[in-house]
């Protein structure tokens, strides 16, 4: 039987977790680890005060006691490319890039479920090392490094404008012209916790816009932010007049069920040979569903 290390269960001892994890009696845990039935990442497990940590992987042989069904993952995600340098996931709204620091019981973070669906997978604990954030409600392309190499790579690459971001968003309002650029400072809001906002103080900001379709108050735009602040694209939307429909946070208003954000394409080199790398995530249905119905479908092959 094979069981994956969750959060909640990190950080306990080898023979408690084996317990908590397949029902048996600690001291049942104790004698199965003894006997060499109990195997971790893939090697037999030996030293029963030794610590799990998140997706490590325990593999149980069946003895004399009933071993409960482990728990599947709640969601899988789908994963637009992986190598064993990088992996690279679709997100679907509602989930924190990271660990949430309010967490809710049982909640995870894409970070963790990548790295539960990955071990599931390999019958190891893998690497999974988080390169960059989407808002929780955001959707589309996150890139993860599947090694320490490859995360400096990426941060170096980041850090050069190596990268090439590019987002959807559905708008209240028109832009003034085809395409405009935002250029103007973003800093933390002193008033407002977890927001920001355009300030002459803050650190240097540019994004670039562009109009896609238009119809009864609402566009969808193109976005390419050309640094990488946080909170940037909904801020400089905001600042343009053109706030995110439905993020209330920037004066959107309601609308949409949700904010139609969407991270849809990531060009960038390949951290081991630097090839160019383009990764896309077709928008989710229910935004799709919502360009349709409200005339903003536009052919996304043209945007380049």
């Amino acid at each position: 039987m094979r069981y994956l290390v969750f959060p909640d269960i990190a950080g306990a001892r080898l023979d408690v977790a084996l317990a908590r994890l397949s029902g048996i009696p600690r001291r049942a845990a104790r004698r199965a680890v003894a006997a060499g039935e109990v195997w971790l990442n893939g090697e037999p497990a030996h030293v029963l005060s030794r610590t799990v940590t998140t997706a490590d992987v325990v593999d149980v042989i069946p003895g004399a006691h009933t071993l409960l069904p482990p728990p599947s993952l709640p969601v899988r995600l789908p994963l637009l490319h992986e190598d064993g340098w990088l992996a690279v996931v679709d997100k679907p709204a509602g989930l924190a890039s990271q660990s949430p620091r309010r967490r809710r019981p049982g909640e995870l973070g894409a970070h963790e479920l990548l790295a539960l669906q990955l071990a599931l997978a390999a019958g190891r604990r893998q690497d999974v090392l988080l390169v960059h954030r989407l808002d929780r409600l955001t959707t589309g392309v996150l890139l993860f490094a599947r090694q320490h190499e490859a995360s400096r790579a990426l941060a170096r690459a980041w850090g050069s404008g190596a990268v090439d971001k590019r987002y959807l968003a559905v708008v209240v309002g028109a832009p003034p012209r085809p395409r405009l650029t935002v250029q103007a400072p973003i800093a933390r809001d002193p008033g407002v916790p977890d927001r920001f906002r355009v300030d002459r103080r803050g650190r240097p900001a540019r994004t670039e816009i562009a109009l896609l379709a238009s119809s009864a108050g609402l566009s969808l735009v193109a976005v390419r932010p050309a640094t990488g602040r946080t909170h940037q694209v909904r801020v400089h939307l905001a600042h343009a007049g053109l706030p995110v429909a439905g993020d209330r946070r920037y004066g959107g208003g309601a609308g949409p069920p949700r904010p139609f954000l969407h991270a849809w394409r990531l060009t960038l080199p390949h951290p081991r040979h630097g090839a160019t790398l383009r990764l896309e995530a077709p928008p989710p249905q229910d935004m799709v569903a919502f360009l349709s119905a409200h005339g903003l479908a536009a052919d996304l092959t043209q945007i380049p």
